[in-house]
């Protein structure tokens, strides 16, 4: 995004992974999985995604989406693996606390970022869409973007992309618009599984 218009944030699932390893956060993209994640970077470069910074969970499946996502994004923007993005998502999972944390999490984003990715788990994602878009009215174009993102679940390699204006200071409950989201075709595909999504 040029100067001036504001901030976009730029939500993306790990792509699909083991099912089973005796630690949670070293479970490894399987070959569905790379394939996913390739197919959402070419889809976040197709919609002209160019971010400056990218804070990735600190586990392995989470690296590796990264990896495959950012293959289809020039430049590679500065890249932090940050274990407080995992852990918190943990403690959503299990209730142990609430998403204001992750948002408390994102404000704390320098301003001279304009435009960053986030690459985390379910069900923090989904939350933090429904938290910072909101109600949208039905029949507008965003309220037809929340509506697909609460319907689908947010599945493994989904990527939603909002926008607000302000500081990262100014995120929070309504702040901001869905002006993208994509996910890729669910058939044949097993659901739930060990650990945080």
């Amino acid at each position: 995004m040029s100067a001036g218009t504001g901030r976009r944030l730029v939500l993306v699932r790990h792509a699909q992974a083991e099912r089973e390893t005796a630690v949670d956060q070293e479970r490894r993209l399987d070959g569905p999985g790379r394939a996913e994640a390739f197919a959402a970077g070419r889809w976040l470069a197709g919609f002209g995604v160019a971010p400056d910074l990218a804070r990735v969970s600190g586990a392995r499946r989470t690296r590796e989406t990264w990896e495959c996502v950012g293959a289809a994004l020039s430049p590679l923007p500065e890249t932090v693996h940050e274990q407080g993005l995992y852990d918190l998502s943990v403690e959503i999972h299990r209730r142990a606390n609430g998403i204001g944390e992750l948002v408390t999490l994102l404000r704390g984003t320098s301003d001279d970022v304009g435009e960053l990715v986030v690459v985390g788990h379910n069900p923090s994602l989904p939350e933090l869409v429904g938290l910072l878009v909101g109600t949208v009215l039905a029949g507008t174009a965003g309220g037809a973007l929340a509506q697909r993102v609460a319907d689908s679940g947010f599945p493994t390699a989904s990527v939603a992309v909002l926008e607000f204006d302000g500081s990262w200071q100014d995120l929070g409950p309504g702040a901001a618009r869905i002006t993208g989201f994509w996910a890729p075709t669910q058939d044949a595909r097993p659901s739930g599984g060990p650990g945080i999504g």
